[in-house]
C-alpha cells in the first residue's frame, strides 16, 4: 500500500522533498484531489517565486496527478442530465 500523504499542520502545498505516493491508484478520489490541490498551489509558489520556473519534481508529480485524474474521468464518466 502506498504512503497517503497527510498535510502538515498549516501547510497547503506539497514541496519537492515531502513525501509523496509511489502508487496514486491507491488513493481515494478525494485524497487525489487533496494531492492535486496542495501540488498546485506549490506550482503557484514556485512560479511566484523563481524566475527560473517551477521544480523538475513538481512539475513531474502535477503531471502523474492529472494522468489519473483524467483515467479515472474516462473509466466513470459524470452523465450529464
Amino acid at each position: 500500500m502506498s504512503e497517503v500523504v497527510a498535510p502538515p499542520s498549516g501547510r497547503t502545498y506539497l514541496m519537492p522533498d515531502d513525501a509523496f505516493p509511489a502508487d496514486l491508484t491507491e488513493l481515494s478520489l478525494a485524497e487525489l484531489h487533496v494531492l492535486h490541490s496542495r501540488v498546485g498551489r506549490q506550482l503557484d509558489r514556485e512560479y511566484l517565486g523563481d524566475a527560473a520556473g517551477a521544480h523538475p519534481v513538481t512539475l513531474e508529480r502535477h503531471q502523474e496527478l492529472t494522468v489519473e485524474l483524467d483515467a479515472r474521468e474516462i473509466a466513470h464518466p459524470q452523465r450529464t442530465a
